[in-house]
């Protein structure tokens, strides 16, 4: 990788059980397949439930188009009577006549008003007394809409001389000079709007109703009962607060009735009018599409779930067995392995050791006795400058060689790790070291570390001397600290450089080809459950090497998993290690 990343190896145990991960497996596909059931079906009954919405509000449509029809009848009806040449010449009782005559609405009748008064109405005799207009309520907001409109419809109304509720459509009427003198009124009542509802057939519950300018009831039908007394739901008064008086609205809200009840309420506010068709819908029904889909989704989900359950309890039953005998196998394996390298170590060691003995013991003692036996040919010989210059030399190879077989045999097998502890040795190597290699050292161990076993201190010695080595040889770097710490049952060691990192310019894909050294540092943890932590980039190297220890300060059992993990990312260079 052009980054520098390095691939993460992972060796674990054995995985999890197989029964679990096949159940789980089952019931992902199961749930899929009743995720997508329920899209399909929920989807269908959203489609249903648009479609209930939509007819409640169509039928609220029918309706106030039914009644503005109704009310454009009459206001033509009553433009005719108004050109009457009996009521143009003034003759009212011929008018009068005219008006008994003329064919209206079922249960309608028609009233000619002066300025003050009713003049003629067709339910009394002529010449019967008649209400004056101040007896009725609200008169003088409904005499004014007449003369500024020229015709105008009236709220709900309770007529004195019927005792019912109606509503009034009144057309102005003028003198030859162009000024109002009166109105001619046609009066519809309950009955007759009724009947317009009566054109719109609706599902059982439903409800539709017409209401005034001020929202009140003219008149509803619930379940098939007509009356005047069923308010408006107050959602829809405050949807209808701020319309402007002559604005068409249609919509729907949800809201509550006056039993109580969630419904959905389709209106359509008319212009012309002013009144408002309504159709309440109770949610229930709206939403019983809905509702049905989820119960229809239950029963098979459950069926398809125990289903799953019983085939991937079956299928585990089935492969778990062999599968996990092979499991046990390359388990088997890898403790074999893992034994193996743990005797090779143990042999490598011996052999470092017996190579120590034999250097230190044997070629040592030579070289000593090399150096006395020169000595005393040096006193022999005729002095010259030739001679004295040539004894000189070998004495200084003699010497050199002498130090470096011992700085050798002291890394083989340092021999005061028995006596001294570990602290103390590695104290002293990484000096000696940093004195070799002109590189910076910084140095923390615990005391503590000295309590571990043996085998476990002649491990870590190794890890550090291989990183340090690798640091010398690759790392180009300038200083590098060695820590170690206890804590929370783990022995942690920390080696950090700050040189350039293990990125590898000369290979295209950027990754790293790793040599015997990790290989032999993870090796030697293994044997301890240990794991082994590098972070590398442009800003240097970390190594953390962690190993369990155990309340009596020995090293716990391998554990059966070794993690090796690479990261590049030069910003987590400094960040601690896991704790």
């Amino acid at each position: 990788m052009s980054n520098g990343t390095i691939p993460v190896v992972a060796l674990s145990g054995p995985p999890p059980r197989l029964r679990r991960r096949i159940a789980l497996t089952f019931m992902v596909i199961t749930i899929a397949a009743c995720v997508v059931a329920a899209a399909l079906l929920l989807s269908r009954a959203a489609e249903e439930r648009h479609a209930i919405e939509h007819r409640a509000l169509e039928a609220a449509k029918a309706l106030s188009f039914g009644f503005d029809q109704e009310v454009a009848a009459v206001n033509y009806l009553l433009k005719g009577l108004s050109k009457s040449p009996a009521l143009l010449s003034g003759d009212v009782r011929a008018f009068y006549d005219q008006l008994k005559a003329t064919p209206v609405p079922e249960g309608s009748w028609l009233v000619l008003n002066d300025l003050e008064r009713q003049v003629a109405n067709t339910l009394r005799p002529f010449g019967s007394p008649l209400p004056r207009h101040v007896d009725f309520p609200n008169y003088r907001e409904a005499f004014e809409r007449i003369r500024d409109r020229g015709w105008a419809v009236s709220g709900r109304a309770l007529a004195p001389l019927k005792g019912s509720i109606v509503v009034a459509l009144s057309l102005r009427l003028d003198d030859a000079e162009g000024r109002m003198n009166g109105h001619l009124t046609i009066i519809l009542t309950e009955a007759r709007l009724g009947t317009i509802l009566d054109d719109q057939t609706l599902p059982a519950g439903w409800v539709k109703g017409l209401y005034d300018r001020k929202l009140q009831p003219i008149v509803a039908d619930r379940d098939g009962r007509k009356g005047s007394d069923l308010p408006v739901p107050a959602a829809l008064a405050s949807r209808l607060a701020d319309a402007g008086p002559d604005s068409t609205i249609t919509g729907t809200v949800e809201a509550t009735d006056d039993r109580g009840v969630p419904v959905l309420v389709a209106y359509r506010r008319s212009g012309a009018t002013n009144w408002t068709s309504v159709v309440t819908v109770p949610l229930a029904d709206l939403n019983a599409p809905v509702s049905a889909a989820l119960w229809r989704m239950a029963g098979p989900a459950s069926l398809l779930l125990l289903a799953g359950g019983i085939a991937a309890w079956f299928t585990a039953r089935q492969v778990e067995q062999p599968l996990r005998t092979l499991s046990d196998q390359v388990t088997g394996a890898k403790k074999q392995v893992s034994e193996l390298s743990g005797q090779l170590l143990a042999l490598q060691e011996e052999e470092r050791q017996r190579i120590a003995r034999e250097l230190h013991d044997s070629t040592a003692q030579h070289l000593v006795a090399a150096s006395l036996g020169l000595a005393g040919l040096e006193r022999t010989v005729v002095a010259t400058p030739a001679s004295r210059s040539a004894f000189a030399e070998i004495e200084s190879l003699l010497s050199e060689a002498l130090r470096e077989l011992r700085i050798f045999t002291y890394l083989l097998h340092p021999p005061n790790l028995a006596t001294d502890g570990l602290q103390a040795t590695l104290r002293d190597f990484a000096e000696g070291f940093a004195g070799r290699t002109g590189l910076v050292a910084r140095i923390r161990i615990p005391e503590e570390i000295d309590e571990l076993p043996l085998e476990l201190q002649r491990a870590i010695l190794r890890v550090v001397q291989e990183a340090l080595t690798n640091v010398h040889r690759h790392a180009d770097a300038s200083h590098v600290s060695v820590k170690a710490r206890i804590t929370f049952g783990r022995l942690i060691i920390r080696i950090r450089d700050d040189g350039h990192g293990m990125v590898r310019r000369d290979r295209s894909d950027g990754s790293i080809r790793l040599g015997v050294g990790i290989a032999g540092m993870q090796a030697r943890l293994e044997q301890f459950g240990g794991t082994l932590r590098i972070r590398t980039g442009w800003g240097g190297t970390r190594l953390v090497a962690m190993v369990p220890i155990s309340r009596s300060g020995r090293a716990r059992p391998p554990a059966g998993r070794l993690r090796m993990q690479w990261l590049s990312d030069p910003a987590e260079a400094d960040c601690d290690a896991p704790s």
